[in-house]
C-alpha cells in the first residue's frame, strides 16, 4: 500500500494467511506462552509433550512466513521458467503444509499434522471474515486508519525497505516482530486507531533492531 496523490513510493504490505495463523492456533491449543502471545489460557499441552518449546516455535514460525515470502518473490517475476515454476510449486507446498516446517521430533511433526487437519475449517472461517470485501474486517481495518497509518510510518521510509504485517487470531491485541521486516499483529479489533498504532509500533521496533 502506497498514499494515493504522493509522489512517495513506499510501501508497506498486510497479509491473511491461514499457515500463518495456525502457528499461533497451535499455541493456543497447548497452552505454550511465547510473549507477546501470553495471554491464552492453559491448553492440553501435547505438543510440549514431544518438545515444543518457545525457542521451536519461534524458529518454526520464521520458517513459515520465510516460505511465505520465497512464493511472493518468485511468484512475482515476469515470465517463469521452468526452474522458477518448480520452485513455487515446492514453496507453496511448503507453506500449505505449516506443520513440515516446525524444527523437532517426527512425533511432533505428525501432532501439528493432525491438529492443521482440525484447525482448517475454523481458519477459512477466519480468513473470510477478514477478506470477505467491503464488509470485512480488513476493510474496516483500513476505512479510516490508512492514510493515519502510512504517515505514521513515514520516519521508518529511510530505515525499512517496506513493511510486511501478517494478521493472526488471538484473544488480545499483540505485536510480535520478526526482523528485518516483517510483524505478526492480532488486531486491536474495538478500535481501528489502536490497529494504526500497532502497525507503527511494529516498524519502530523493527527499525531500533
Amino acid at each position: 500500500m502506497f498514499l494515493a496523490g504522493s509522489s512517495d513510493r513506499w510501501t508497506w504490505s498486510m497479509d491473511v494467511e491461514r499457515s500463518v495463523d495456525f502457528c499461533v492456533y497451535a499455541l493456543r491449543r497447548d497452552g505454550l506462552r511465547v510473549a507477546p502471545f501470553d495471554q491464552h489460557p492453559e491448553g492440553d499441552g501435547s505438543l510440549r509433550a514431544n518438545g515444543l518449546d518457545a525457542e521451536s516455535w519461534q524458529a518454526w514460525l520464521t520458517s513459515v512466513l520465510d516460505a511465505h515470502g520465497r512464493l511472493k518473490a518468485i511468484s512475482s517475476a515476469g515470465d517463469l521458467s521452468q526452474v522458477e515454476r518448480q520452485q513455487i510449486k515446492e514453496a507453496f507446498d511448503a507453506f500449505s503444509a505449516p506443520a513440515g516446517l516446525c524444527p523437532g521430533s517426527s512425533e511432533l511433526r505428525a501432532q501439528l499434522e493432525a491438529l492443521w487437519v482440525e484447525y482448517e475449517p475454523t481458519g477459512l472461517r477466519w480468513e473470510d471474515s477478514l477478506t470477505g470485501g467491503p464488509t470485512g474486517r480488513v476493510s474496516r481495518f483500513l476505512t479510516r486508519p490508512a492514510r493515519q497509518i502510512w504517515k505514521g510510518l513515514l520516519p521508518y521510509h529511510e530505515r525499512l525497505a517496506t513493511l510486511q504485517v501478517y494478521l493472526v487470531d488471538y484473544p488480545a491485541p499483540a505485536v510480535l516482530t520478526v526482523p528485518p521486516l516483517t510483524c505478526v499483529i492480532a488486531p486491536a479489533t474495538a478500535d481501528r486507531d489502536g490497529f494504526a498504532g500497532q502497525v507503527v509500533s511494529a516498524a519502530e521496533m523493527l527499525a531500533a533492531s
